[in-house]
């Protein structure tokens, strides 16, 4: 399983599974444990005193790994014990992850499993990744325009908002009736998440949807 894949196991194995469990369960219990460390972990607002949670929740966490499956902690186990420090000297965690820089590790391996020699294996990969950029740039494969917009948009009157909005919006813009932005498709009346704490998320609809010359979409909302 990927990262990404596995992540969404442990947010929702409580949901597939959980009724069936018995809550005094010790394994369930564990399950809990971690489930509430990588909550906090993918936290993007936190408070500076999480760092003392998220220390008795790893201490509890190795301590029932310990109990249940009379194994030694791991090294991975050991690296927990720093989170909290991190949390409290830099911040939100989920900030400093590094997931999506591995995300390219799959197309990395998948080209070095397909060649069989292993003599200057670094430069063999590199070679090859410099072909598909290559490809990539005379093909414009991958290259199309990050916004489209609907043909019947509009000049549209600021002046309600105006002073919230950019300076760049003061002329020449426009409200369309729709807009795809980097593959997702929005209109008018759709829910944005605005913010996620601790789980919980904010909403907001979209009113309108501003368009200038810097081809970046604003999103005029009201919170829910």
């Amino acid at each position: 399983m990927s990262a990404s894949e596995m992540l969404c196991l442990v947010r929702y194995f409580g949901l597939i599974i959980g009724d069936l469990v018995p809550r005094k369960n010790k394994v369930w219990h564990l399950y809990n444990v971690f489930y509430k460390i990588v909550d906090v972990c993918c936290s993007r607002c936190l408070q500076p005193e999480c760092h003392v949670q998220l220390n008795k929740l790893v201490s509890e966490h190795n301590e029932l790994y310990l109990s249940i499956s009379k194994c030694t902690l791991k090294l991975k186990y050991h690296f927990l014990l720093h989170y909290g420090h991190l949390l409290l000297k830099n911040g939100p965690l989920i900030l400093t992850s590094s997931i999506r820089f591995e995300a390219k590790h799959k197309t990395i391996k998948a080209i070095a499993n397909a060649i069989p020699c292993r003599i200057n294996l670094g430069h063999t990969l590199s070679h090859k990744i410099q072909l598909q950029m290559i490809n990539r740039f005379l093909s414009h494969t991958g290259l199309q325009p990050v916004l489209k917009f609907s043909s019947s948009s509009f000049n549209e009157d600021h002046s309600n908002y105006l002073f919230d909005l950019p300076p760049e919006f003061e002329c020449n813009s426009f409200s369309p009736t729709w807009l795809e932005y980097k593959g997702i498709e929005y209109k008018n009346g759709m829910l944005l998440v605005l913010e996620v704490i601790s789980g919980e998320c904010l909403f907001g609809e979209i009113h309108k949807m501003l368009v200038n010359s810097t081809r970046i979409p604003y999103f005029v909302v009201k919170p829910l």
